[in-house]
């Protein structure tokens, strides 16, 4: 796979992505869902390497912009008594 185009189509159910897209897609469902199921268990939830922590944080944060605008984010990150509301990606 790291030799095929970052931009290279894959079709997904009834959608098409670019490759990088359609491999961060996949690892957040991994990630999150690795944290549902530890929770649904009630065991610690398993470390996830840096790497793919640090690409999940981030595309939650930019869907988390989208959704509510960059200030409210930086609010409820760095300030929670200045939060109006909570926040959440999805």
């Amino acid at each position: 796979m790291p030799a095929l185009p970052p931009d290279r189509p894959v079709g997904v159910f009834a959608h098409v992505l670019p490759l990088d897209q359609c491999l961060l897609t996949r690892l957040v469902e991994l990630v999150v869902h690795l944290d549902d199921l530890a929770v649904s268990l009630d065991i610690p939830t398993s470390p996830v390497p840096a790497e793919a922590a640090d690409a999940v944080a981030v595309c939650l944060t930019r869907i988390a912009v989208a959704r509510h605008g960059l200030l409210p984010v930086i609010r409820i990150l760095s300030r929670r008594e200045r939060a109006v509301d909570q926040i959440a990606a999805f």
